[in-house]
């Protein structure tokens, strides 16, 4: 592929070359520096494992000594990111001759992913917006990837023996090489991050959407080389798609053969993944390993509201940009609105999930917020629907420059993926917003150093929270602590 560069670009050339060059290095040691400092602050208050650790450190543990065969019950996910971490630190304790298997060690695996994740997302938006190729744009596509790592909910976890970073990772490492026609490498990856978590199928089937709708899309081009990229992003895209589908099959044969051969070629791999999955779950009788019994699947509609109220927080530099398109067409559709609060409150009626976790247990955050705002009057789960309305515009007003079977796949997968959740949860929240937010289209400097703040406030309390604010439950003598 042949770059052409601008003529501001050709006029500055040393100065881009040293800047593109300099300025990634430089903000990597810096998030490297400040990750580090953060992780050994967090050590040096809670050395031992911390809530859901109890489980993944013994656990990682015993593989480390070889006691594959062991396993704790009350896991319920699969033994990827233990594997995982014993792929890297048996090695390097042989290397040292030293047991280097122990808290501290496992939870620097996240550290490094947290670090890969970086280098991740930064390629992923190179490749999304290839034609932003100018300094400034090359910096501010910088600061986005800085903003995306340390997303709250992902970056906290980085300093802890969780599933998520890896597993965030692993997905975001697919969707890359997926867009760089890897047609081997992104399969394998998608499946060990699902062999990491299981839920990540739900992405991996999305990835593979897109693959698909990728190679699609290639051929109604070549069927209509007047076709714009405004339709493209349309509703009318659809029906483009399926003339040119009826003309390919009314065709014969061979036109029929050469773009199933296509599509075939760029999703076997996610197609062997998905079989294999298939495979587990019926042998397995179930999603869920281990303890099923807090982690029965329902049809909890609410979740998509409740990660609506999510988006308007995380998502609002963006959002703020665009209130003004969002009001115009709430107007406008003032007929669907009524359509769709009348919906709301239906479903949030009939159709809300409380789970037993989310009432007992007052370290998580979600606790206060069901408390202190959903439960703080019998009317406020119903004056929100507003809000949630008010999102699903903005988000479909964020998204409106990517393709439209993009748009389509975005909302069905994010479906899939919350609404059989019972148990309100940040961390199913995670993949969501950052398959958002990588395919917001980034014009202001405003709006990213208007996000990296809020993170970075966000970042700053609740890791001030978990250090500083403990307290201890009646019945037990260990330290509690505040977390997502």
């Amino acid at each position: 592929m042949i770059i052409e560069l601008s003529p501001a670009m050709k006029g500055n050339l040393p100065t881009f070359l040293n800047a593109s060059h300099a300025a990634p290095a430089a903000v990597y040691m810096l998030l490297a520096l400040s990750t580090l400092c953060i992780f050994n602050m967090i050590y040096a208050v809670q050395p031992l494992p911390f809530l859901d650790e109890i489980f993944h450190i013994p656990q990682a543990e015993k593989y480390c000594r070889g006691l594959f065969r062991e396993w704790d019950p009350k896991i319920t996910t699969l033994p990827g990111l233990y594997l995982l971490s014993v792929g890297v630190l048996m090695p390097l304790s042989t290397v040292l001759r030293i047991d280097v298997c122990g808290t501290y060690a496992l939870r620097m695996t996240n550290v490094f992913a947290c670090f890969a994740n970086f280098y991740i997302i930064h390629n992923i938006q190179k490749r999304l917006y290839p034609e932003r190729r100018d300094l400034d744009s090359s910096l501010q596509d910088l600061l986005s990837a800085v903003n995306l790592t340390i997303f709250p909910v992902l970056y906290f976890f980085t300093f802890l023996y969780y599933t998520d970073v890896i597993a965030t990772g692993l997905i975001l490492l697919t969707y890359l090489l997926q867009l760089d026609g890897r047609t081997l490498l992104a399969p394998l990856t998608a499946f060990i991050a699902v062999v990491v978590r299981q839920t990540n199928i739900v992405w991996v089937a999305f990835i593979a959407f897109l693959s698909i709708s990728h190679v699609l899309k290639l051929h109604v081009i070549q069927c209509n080389s007047r076709l714009s990229p405004k339709v493209v992003r349309s509703a009318k895209y659809l029906q483009v798609l399926l003339d040119t589908l009826l003309r390919t099959w009314n065709r014969g044969f061979t036109s029929r053969a050469q773009l199933a051969n296509n599509i075939l070629y760029s999703s076997a791999g996610f197609i062997v993944v998905g079989l294999c999955f298939l495979g587990f779950v019926l042998w397995n009788g179930g999603l869920v390993v281990g303890d099923r019994s807090a982690h029965q699947a329902v049809f909890n509609i609410p979740q998509i509201f409740y990660f609506s109220l999510f988006l308007v927080i995380f998502s609002s530099p963006y959002i703020v940009g665009c209130v003004k398109q969002v009001l115009v067409s709430v107007i406008k559709h003032w007929k669907l609105v009524l359509v769709l609060m009348i919906g709301c409150i239906i479903i949030i009626h009939f159709s809300t999930y409380v789970h037993p976790y989310l009432l007992a247990d007052n370290r998580h955050y979600t606790f206060y917020v069901w408390k202190r705002l959903y439960e703080s009057h019998f009317l406020m789960k119903y004056l929100l629907i507003p809000v949630y309305i008010f999102s699903a515009f903005s988000v479909n007003q964020l998204i409106k420059e990517t393709d439209m079977t993009f748009q389509i796949g975005y909302f069905t997968f994010i479906s899939l993926c919350l609404v059989p959740q019972k148990l309100l949860e940040f961390r199913y929240f995670i993949v969501p917003f950052l398959m958002l937010r990588l395919h917001i289209c980034l014009k202001a400097w405003w709006q990213l150093i208007a996000e990296f703040i809020l993170f970075f406030c966000i970042n700053a309390s609740t890791v001030y929270l978990f250090m500083t604010r403990t307290f201890y439950w009646s019945d037990s003598e260990e330290v509690q602590r505040f977390l997502w």
